[in-house]
C-alpha cells in the first residue's frame, strides 16, 4: 500500500496501467540494465524517466523542440482564454439588451444556456472526430466558427438572431475545452503536464474574470456600447485563428504501444529497443541515421518503423494530416458513451464539472448581489468585482502547476521510483478548504447588511483560487488515468456539466430571488463539499479502478487494434 492507495489483486507486480517508473534514484524491482536503457530528462530532470518513452521518429510530437511545443501550447491557451470570455461577455449588460429588444432580462441571460447546451452536445461529436482525423482540423473549424459567429453576434438585430449566433459560438468553443487537454498529453511528458494544465485552466478562468471588468465600461460607453464587446473579442479571435493556422501542427500520433510505459506493459521491451537504436546509431555515426533496421526484438515491436524525414513547416500547415485513428469512424463516434461507466470520469464530473457549474452560477448571481442594496453597483462597478477572483487565481496557478508536478516526482521517489496518478490528488485538500470556506463565509456575511463589499469579494476570490488549484489536479489526473482516451473522457464530463449548467441558467436568477443570497451560498457550500469529498474514495481505490478499466478494455472500446 503506497501512502494509503490500495494495491490491486489482479496485477501482482503492481504494474497497473497508469503506474509508471518515473524516478530512477530508487527503482524497486527493476533491473539496473533495464533502467539504463530508458530515456530520461535532461538537466535537473536527468533522474526523471520519460513517460511515455518517445520513439526515434523525428515527427513524434514528444521529440519536437521545446520552442515548437511551447508555441502550440501558448497559442491554444490564448484561444482557451478567449473561449472563457465568450460566455460572460455581456454579463454586466443583460438589462441593456433586454431594454433594446423588449424582452425580459432572464430571456437574455438564457442565451448563455443555449450556448452551453450547444457546447456540451457538440463535444460528443467533435472529440471523436479529433481522435479519428486529428486535432488540427477540429481546432481550425472551431476557431473559424468562433470568429465569424462572434461577428454575427455583434450584428444581431433581435433576440432570435442573437440566440442562434450564441449557439454556433458554443459549437466553436468545444475543441478548446476538450482537445487542448489531449494536446497537452500528446506533446508533454507526465512530469510536465501539471504546470501546463494549470496554465490552460487559468486561461479559461482569466477569460471569465477579465471580461466583466472590461465590458462593464464598454457597455456603459456612449461611443462604444454592448456591440463592441463582440467586435473587440472578434479582433483577438482573428489573431488566435491565424496562430492556430501557422503555429499548431497536428499533435495526434500513432506511437507504438510499447513506448507507453504507463500502460501496464513491461519495461524490458522499450529498454531493449532504445539500446539497440543507440548501438546502431553509434555504428553508423558517419552516415545518415538508418531507419527500419532493428527487427524482431524480443518483447519489442516487430520492427522500428521506417521513419520518414522530418516534415517541413509547409507540410505541417496542411488542414488535414496523414494521421488517422485506427478505429472505424462509427466506433470512434460511439466510444465516448461507455466512459459513463468509468469511475474516474464520474470523479471528474463531480470534482471538476459540478464545481465549475457552481462557479458559473456564482458569476450570474454576483451581479444580482452587487446591484442590490446595500451596494447598488452599476454595470462597470459590478464588472470590477472580478478583479479579486482574477488576482487570486494568479498565485493559485503559479503554485498549483509546479506543485502538481512536484508531488508526482516527490511521492514517486519515496515509493521506490514508481509513480501513481493518485499522488496528484493531495492538491484537492486546499480546493476543499478554500471553496467550502468561501461559500460559507459569503453566506454568513450577506446575512449582515452592514458588511462592506470587500467581504463578499474576498470570499469570491477564495473560491476562484480553490477552483484553480483543484482543476489543475483533476485534469492532470484524468490525463494520467485515461491517457489514450482523454478526449472521450473530457467530452463526457463537459456534456454532463453543460447539461446541468443549462438547467441552472434557466432558473438561477429566480432561485436567488426566492431563496436569497445567504441561503443560495449555503446550498452551494454543501454541494461543493459533497462533490470534492469524492476524492477520498477515489484516492484509496484509484489503483483498483484503473485495473478495472484496463481489464474491461472491450467495454470501453479502448484497444484500437482490436476494433
Amino acid at each position: 500500500m503506497a501512502f494509503g492507495i490500495l494495491e490491486d489483486r489482479h496485477y501482482p507486480d503492481g504494474n497497473v496501467p497508469g503506474t509508471a517508473l518515473l524516478d530512477d534514484h530508487e527503482h524497486t524491482g527493476v533491473r539496473d540494465e533495464v533502467v539504463d536503457g530508458l530515456k530520461k530528462g535532461s538537466g535537473r530532470y536527468s533522474h526523471i524517466v520519460l513517460v511515455p518513452q518517445p520513439s526515434d521518429d523525428p515527427n513524434d510530437p514528444l521529440n519536437w523542440p521545446r520552442w515548437k511545443k511551447e508555441a502550440i501550447f501558448w497559442t491554444l491557451s490564448f484561444m482557451a482564454g478567449l473561449v472563457g470570455a465568450i460566455g460572460p461577455l455581456l454579463a454586466p449588460g443583460y438589462s441593456v439588451l433586454a431594454a433594446e429588444w423588449g424582452v425580459s432580462v432572464n430571456e437574455v441571460a438564457a442565451t448563455n444556456g443555449d450556448l452551453v447546451i450547444a457546447l456540451g452536445c457538440i463535444m460528443i461529436v467533435q472529440a471523436p472526430l479529433g481522435v479519428k482525423f486529428g486535432r488540427r482540423p477540429v481546432f481550425l473549424v472551431g476557431a473559424a466558427l468562433l470568429f465569424f459567429c462572434t461577428i454575427w453576434s455583434a450584428e444581431s438585430k433581435n433576440i432570435t438572431s442573437f440566440k442562434w449566433s450564441r449557439v454556433f459560438q458554443g459549437l466553436g468553443m468545444a475543441p478548446f475545452e476538450a482537445l487542448v487537454v489531449s494536446t497537452i498529453g500528446d506533446i508533454f511528458f507526465v512530469h510536465e503536464r501539471g504546470f501546463r494544465s494549470a496554465i490552460w485552466g487559468f486561461a479559461i478562468l482569466a477569460g471569465i474574470n477579465i471580461t466583466p471588468i472590461v465590458n462593464g465600461y464598454v457597455i456603459e460607453s456612449d461611443k462604444l456600447g454592448y456591440r463592441w464587446c463582440f467586435w473587440l473579442i472578434a479582433i483577438f479571435l482573428g489573431i488566435a485563428f491565424l496562430g492556430i493556422i501557422f503555429l499548431c501542427p497536428e499533435t495526434a500520433y500513432n506511437r507504438e504501444s510499447i513506448y507507453d510505459t504507463s500502460s501496464g506493459r513491461s519495461l524490458e521491451g522499450v529498454s531493449a529497443v532504445n539500446k539497440a537504436s543507440e548501438e546502431l546509431e553509434k555504428e553508423n555515426s558517419h552516415e545518415p541515421k538508418p531507419t527500419g533496421q532493428i527487427e524482431h526484438l524480443e518483447g519489442g515491436p516487430r520492427a522500428i518503423n521506417s521513419f520518414g524525414p522530418r516534415k517541413t513547416w509547409v507540410q505541417e500547415l496542411a488542414p488535414i494530416s496523414s494521421y488517422r485513428g485506427k478505429a472505424s469512424l462509427l466506433k470512434t463516434i460511439i466510444r465516448p458513451f461507455p466512459f459513463f461507466l468509468s469511475p474516474a470520469v464520474w470523479f471528474g464530473i463531480f470534482t471538476y464539472g459540478m464545481t465549475t457549474c457552481w462557479l458559473v452560477v456564482l458569476s450570474i448571481i454576483s451581479s444580482i448581489l452587487f446591484a442590490s442594496p446595500p451596494y447598488f453597483f452599476n454595470a462597470s462597478q459590478t464588472g470590477l468585482v472580478s478583479i479579486g477572483p482574477l488576482v487570486a487565481s494568479i498565485p493559485a496557478t503559479l503554485i498549483a502547476g509546479p506543485l502538481c508536478d512536484m508531488s508526482a516526482t516527490y511521492f514517486a521517489r519515496r515509493n521506490g521510483g514508481r509513480f501513481e496518478p493518485e499522488f496528484r490528488l493531495f492538491l484537492m485538500l486546499p480546493m476543499f478548504i478554500l471553496e467550502v470556506f468561501g461559500f460559507m463565509g459569503w453566506s454568513l456575511m450577506t446575512k449582515n447588511q452592514s458588511i462592506p463589499w470587500i467581504g463578499p469579494v474576498f470570499m469570491y476570490s477564495l473560491i476562484n483560487a480553490g477552483q484553480s488549484i483543484g482543476s489543475t489536479c483533476i485534469i492532470t489526473y484524468l490525463i494520467d488515468v485515461h491517457s489514450k482516451h482523454t478526449p472521450e473522457a473530457i467530452s463526457i464530463i463537459n456534456l454532463f456539466k453543460n447539461l446541468v449548467l443549462y438547467g441552472f441558467t434557466q432558473f438561477a436568477v429566480n432561485w436567488v430571488l426566492e431563496q436569497g443570497i445567504p441561503g443560495t451560498m449555503g446550498v452551494l457550500a454543501g454541494l461543493s463539499a459533497v462533490c470534492i469529498l469524492t476524492t477520498v474514495p477515489m484516492y484509496i481505490y484509484g489503483k483498483r479502478i484503473r485495473s478495472y478499466v484496463a481489464r474491461h478494455e472491450k467495454l470501453y472500446l479502448a484497444v484500437d487494434e482490436k476494433l
